[in-house]
């Protein structure tokens, strides 16, 4: 499956395209070594990458900003990277690295937010290691992301039930997915369809729809006729409730930055 292979372009962050518990087992950890090569850096992040087919070319560049929203309002990052995951069958994945107080960072990817630790960068070199199966975990700005979408989705009227994933700005009616896409760019000035609260969302899906075989869960789930606006609701009711529920953010492998490293929850 396309998704299988677009994993390992990006990292090998996660086999099920979403947030993966550690089931008992401590994270995954990946050195990344990239090299200096003009404006940019270019490497592997080492041998976590060599159980799979194909090892990505991870190549980052300093930019000024994040252009996928702030992660939060307490703390700016102390450098900011952008660039690609490539492999020859799926080249160009667009990656985003930033790097905060005692170097511990969020990679973000088309497929996962996480933890990043002992980031160093040198005339020469660029150094970091991932957490490659722990993602990062709900926020105060997640929260709010989830209240504002669901002020979106209070009426029939207001609740666009033939989802595409395609939101126009000037649109009048939403999706689950394209409520929680507005309420992202308003809270945070920009997009990333994997931030934290969008997979809160997905995995209670998940727990929802065991059984039906969806393509695009936010998507199928919104457009499924057994969903009610009702269901639309208590979805997002149940995200803010899990945000806050530390046992169940662990076993759906969700860290907290602390101390310059992350902890469970």
């Amino acid at each position: 499956m396309r998704y299988a292979i677009l994993i390992a372009a990006v990292l090998v962050l996660l086999p099920s395209c979403f947030a993966s518990a550690r089931t008992g087992e401590e994270s995954s950890l990946a050195r990344c070594v990239l090299q200096r090569d003009g404006a940019r850096y270019t490497g592997t992040c080492g041998s976590l990458l060599a159980v799979f087919d194909k090892v990505p070319t991870v190549t980052l560049a300093s930019v000024r900003a994040i252009a996928s929203g702030a992660w939060n309002n307490d703390v700016g990052p102390t450098s900011t990277w952008a660039g690609q995951a490539s492999t020859k069958n799926d080249p160009n994945e667009p990656v985003e690295l930033e790097v905060y107080p005692d170097g511990w960072g969020i990679l973000r990817t088309e497929f996962n937010w996480s933890p990043v630790t002992d980031f160093t960068a040198s005339p020469g070199t660029l150094q970091f290691d991932l957490y490659a199966y722990d993602q990062i975990a709900p926020n105060a700005l997640d929260r709010r992301i989830v209240q504002r979408a669901a002020t979106l989705l209070t009426t029939e009227r207001a609740w666009n039930r033939k989802d595409n994933r395609q939101c126009p700005a000037a649109a009048t009616s939403w999706s689950i997915y394209c409520a929680l896409e507005k309420a992202t760019i308003e809270t945070t000035g920009g997009f990333h369809h994997r931030r934290p609260a969008l997979q809160v969302v997905r995995i209670i899906v998940d727990e929802r729809s065991v059984g039906r075989d969806y393509n695009h869960r936010l998507m199928d789930y919104n457009n499924d006729p057994r969903t009610h606006l009702s269901d639309v609701q208590s979805l997002l009711r149940e995200a803010l409730v899990r945000m806050t529920n530390e046992q169940w953010l662990t076993t759906n492998g969700f860290v907290r930055p602390v101390d310059g490293g992350f902890e469970p929850g």
